[in-house]
């Protein structure tokens, strides 16, 4: 009764004068995998931290740097790692890859469109005007063509569709050599191939505020990769290999207000 009448209390205050913060968060310093942190979140807590605006960023550092820990914390983000062709090619080859390394690092968490450069290596990058390479005909027996106005990927994919097939999908290496003599020196180009961001919170909650640390997110092959807190990056967050064992952040509901 007690937990209700504070809640109604918070939330009355907080149509008024304040944000209402719902999460409560608990450290839990034994290293666990991410998975088997989010089974000790829900058995002890509600679930691994979510963190929907910067008033819970600032608790859960908090939170986190008053238990005297100043690295690594899961949280409950985690993203699956679908790359797809643009013209739905997924048969033999359609993994096939090519990638510069340290490629595909996520910078930012905003690098879903692939580029190819002038030595047929390939980078994941923003989905922001370049070249572009499409293809026409059929995949057995298809021509290159470069696209030389830039355009983003979106628009770049549409150019295609309309005027050729579609962007080039590249299934092996003979596919990739006949790109690098068409790109010359113009700079990377576009190829057919993306994803979707595909970024979930463990309870289900809708991502829209986001705190990514502005570098290197390495994925290398990985299907899902999961979130930390990293404290020695003011907190932002950074992904990681959902087997490595780290500290952990959960969450319990309890609401109160933060005054303005």
């Amino acid at each position: 009764m007690e937990g209700i009448f504070i809640g109604v209390l918070c939330l009355s205050r907080c149509l008024t004068f304040s944000t209402c913060l719902l999460h409560q968060y608990h450290f839990v310093s034994d290293a666990k995998t991410w998975t088997e942190a989010q089974s000790y979140c829900r058995e002890t807590y509600t679930d691994l931290a979510t963190i929907e605006n910067t008033e819970e960023m600032k608790k859960l550092k908090d939170t986190v740097s008053a238990a005297g820990n100043s690295s690594e914390v899961w949280i409950g983000l985690y993203s699956h790692i679908d790359w797809k062709w643009s013209d739905g090619f997924n048969q033999s080859g359609a993994e096939y890859r090519n990638w510069k390394s340290p490629d595909p690092n996520y910078l930012a968490a905003n690098e879903l469109c692939v580029a190819m450069d002038k030595y047929g290596k390939w980078i994941d990058d923003y989905c922001n005007e370049r070249l572009f390479v499409c293809y026409n005909g059929t995949l057995e027996d298809s021509d290159f063509v470069l696209v030389n106005t830039a355009k983003n990927w979106t628009e770049a994919q549409r150019h295609c569709r309309e005027h050729y097939t579609d962007l080039v999908t590249v299934r092996n290496d003979t596919d990739n050599k006949k790109i690098p003599d068409k790109i010359y020196s113009l700079g990377p180009a576009w190829i057919g191939l993306y994803r979707d961001p595909q970024i979930y919170w463990s309870d289900g909650s809708n991502y829209s505020f986001s705190s990514w640390y502005q570098g290197d997110n390495p994925l290398g092959s990985m299907k899902v990769v999961c979130g930390v807190a990293d404290l020695e990056k003011g907190g932002n967050w950074r992904l990681f290999s959902c087997e490595k064992r780290k500290p952990f952040v959960c969450y319990s509901m309890r609401g109160w207000c933060f005054l303005e």
